[in-house]
């Protein structure tokens, strides 16, 4: 897929206390570190509305820009504050054209429905991103991955995901990502819970949390087709 260069404005700031952190984000920045091999860590602050917008798409690589001046860097870290919803610093590592980086990918499935899913087969996700190492210019925004041809029971790994050229996995090529699964032999045991005690609690709480998740699927699947 194409690649976009997304742009992120910056300025540089001086390091200071935990207090002077709250109040720059107080005047609508968010502070934040470039970090890389070979340089000096700095300081800089971002303008939380524009990261806000931003952070709408796939990030991995981005083009920092002060005084004219772009830095091509790898989004390492972001803290965020759950409780007042907003991000609370931003931590980024200075990359190099020529060299080899590895960053985790999001990975998502094709527009198309499995064909286990006219047998009432549901397809489950287990991993939402893979760690890949490549070049800056070859790293991929996200990796899709067609499930259409996924029957009753089939599963897909790290390893059966074709790569984009120059691309290499790093994830652990046995680990599952995609399982086409028999909802109603699912659901059914999920249903089925301890006669009594305390501990049948936890258990049918979860059930019905993945019943509903299921029933969610299943309306997103109708959409689909």
């Amino acid at each position: 897929m194409a690649k976009v260069k997304h742009v992120l404005n910056v300025q540089a700031r001086t390091a200071g206390t935990t207090n002077d952190a709250r109040r720059l984000r107080k005047t609508g920045l968010i502070p934040a570190i470039v970090y890389g091999k070979g340089i000096e860590p700095k300081c800089i602050s971002v303008n939380a509305t524009e990261w806000q917008l931003l952070s709408r798409n796939e990030l991995n690589i981005l083009s920092l820009v002060e005084d004219g001046k772009e830095t091509l860097v790898l989004l390492k870290e972001v803290q965020h504050d759950p409780i007042k919803n907003r991000t609370r610093h931003l931590d980024f590592q200075a990359i190099r054209m020529d060299q080899k980086i590895k960053a985790h990918v999001a990975v998502r499935a094709g527009h198309t429905v499995p064909a286990g899913a006219a047998a009432g087969g549901l397809l489950e996700q287990n991993l939402h991103e893979i760690e890949v190492e490549s070049l800056p210019q070859d790293l991929p925004e996200e990796i899709i991955v067609d499930v259409s041809g996924m029957n009753l029971g089939d599963i897909i790994h790290v390893g059966d995901i074709a790569m984009p050229e120059g691309v290499t996995a790093v994830t652990h090529a046995d680990l599952v990502v995609f399982t086409e699964v028999d909802e109603s032999a699912a659901e059914a045991e999920e249903e089925a819970a301890p006669a009594e005690g305390e501990e049948a609690a936890e258990p049918e709480v979860i059930a019905e949390k993945k019943t509903e998740e299921r029933a969610a699927a299943r309306e997103d699947r109708k959409k689909a087709e």
